[in-house]
């Protein structure tokens, strides 16, 4: 068994003993999720979810933990799950090589305890989102974003979408354009882009992203998990890493108590009917 007398003598027997016990699904294995699976299985978890229907490419090898320069084309949750073992062979690891928005992963993220959201689609962020809401599943989403046009900004952001104080459609921290964009059918999104223009920027869906960065906002994600769990204090509602000026901030807001996706729409309908809503909302 892995030694945890450093970490004991922080959050003490009880402390890891609770995480132990927590299991927890992360939502996309790319270059977030990797930090986040290494670093929750060193903590002490051990039971694990893994949902990502992407494999591992040539693009990815600047940013992604535990991986070898002979794994391209391994599907990501399978190097995932990898890195678990390599850390606690006897783990309990479920891989659901699927997208989202699919029985097999809704049925995974029911089954957890606490939910990782390592997304960089909003389409995808936004139906995390409502889904955890329904079942009130505590829920870490993060982002991480580099922008370099004008004068460069670059960090991210840890939203504990739990704790009463908002979830990132209320917060401002998803772009429900860009959602909306993300969940239409291509016959959708084309009538809108002959109305609206197309964002050539984002044609390629991708942008800068480097292992530092990310592990920056996974480290403090994982952080407020820990503290969380072990009960050392409760989380902050929203963590903010601007890299560019060498510093984090705490967003302290008041609740938007009508937000239609972390308040009042789970009084209205049955959570029984959530996966359907929420597969016709993409189709």
């Amino acid at each position: 068994m892995r030694n945890f007398d450093r970490s004991e003598r922080f959050f003490g027997k009880d402390g890891l003993a609770k995480l132990r016990t927590k299991s927890i699904a992360i939502v996309g294995a790319g270059g977030l999720g990797t930090h986040v699976t290494q670093q929750t299985a060193l903590h002490g978890v051990r039971r694990f979810a893994l949902i990502d229907d992407q494999t591992f490419q040539s693009t990815d090898q600047n940013r992604y933990v535990g991986v070898r320069y002979d794994d391209i084309g391994t599907l990501k949750v399978v190097l995932a799950e990898r890195l678990i073992k390599s850390i606690e062979p006897e783990a309990d690891v479920t891989t659901v090589e699927k997208e989202l928005a699919t029985p097999e992963a809704f049925a995974a993220i029911k089954h957890a305890d606490i939910i990782f959201g390592c997304l960089d689609n909003e389409g995808a962020r936004l139906i995390l989102t409502e889904l955890c809401a329904a079942y009130a599943k505590p829920l870490f989403d993060l982002a991480s974003d580099i922008e370099i046009e004008d004068a460069p900004r670059y960090g991210g952001r840890v939203i504990a979408a739990f704790t009463g104080n908002g979830c990132p459609v209320c917060l401002g921290e998803l772009d429900m354009a860009e959602a909306t964009d993300d969940l239409s059918t291509p016959e959708q999104r084309r009538q809108r882009h002959e109305l609206y223009g197309i964002n050539k920027a984002a044609l390629d869906g991708t942008g800068p992203a480097v292992v530092s960065i990310n592990g920056v906002v996974a480290s403090l994600g994982v952080n407020e998990f820990m503290l969380y769990v072990t009960g050392i204090r409760p989380p902050r509602s929203v963590l903010t890493y601007r890299g560019d000026l060498g510093g984090v901030f705490v967003r302290k807001e008041p609740a938007r108590a009508d937000c239609y996706y972390c308040h009042g729409i789970w009084n209205q309908r049955e959570r029984t009917g959530v996966e359907r809503y929420l597969n016709l909302r993409i189709r």
